[in-house]
């Protein structure tokens, strides 16, 4: 017979460890795609003029905006599969938009910089994403 699952965890988590192997995919997938595309392929960014308020302000607070959405809402709490496959959904949503706004604020800042300050703000912005995929998995595999 099959293994129930216990009061903490979730009827979804009880097949093995296929969860976390399957975000952590999707999610360096989002990644790597999604910089190449964004980064690379159209690479987009800002508008050209100095504008503190879209630096300062708007970026800043769509960002932590999306990184207390992508915090706050876990799987395991999901009570039923439609609610479930939505946090998947929204987990997808947040990645990607992180990938594009870091990649637009990199390459709209690079014309400023010399080649090292380049590299550590390259550093700065995908640790930032390589930690949201590691919260990622660590929260499916509870």
């Amino acid at each position: 017979m099959g293994r129930k699952p216990g009061a903490n965890e979730s009827p979804r988590s009880s097949g093995g460890n296929r969860m976390p192997l399957f975000v952590l995919v999707r999610d360096l997938l989002i990644f790597i795609v999604g910089t190449w595309y964004f980064e690379f392929h159209l690479d987009f960014r800002l508008p050209g003029e100095n504008n503190l308020l879209l630096f300062f302000v708007a970026i800043p607070i769509i960002w932590a905006t999306m990184m207390q959405m992508w915090t706050s809402i876990s799987y395991r709490e999901q009570k039923n599969a439609p609610m479930y496959w939505a946090c998947h959904l929204l987990a997808v949503v947040l990645l990607a938009s992180s990938v594009f706004l870091i990649s637009a604020v990199l390459n709209t800042i690079e014309t400023s910089l010399d080649a090292t300050g380049n590299i550590l703000f390259h550093g700065v912005g995908w640790s930032a994403v390589l930690g949201i995929i590691y919260y990622d998995v660590v929260d499916i595999s509870r």
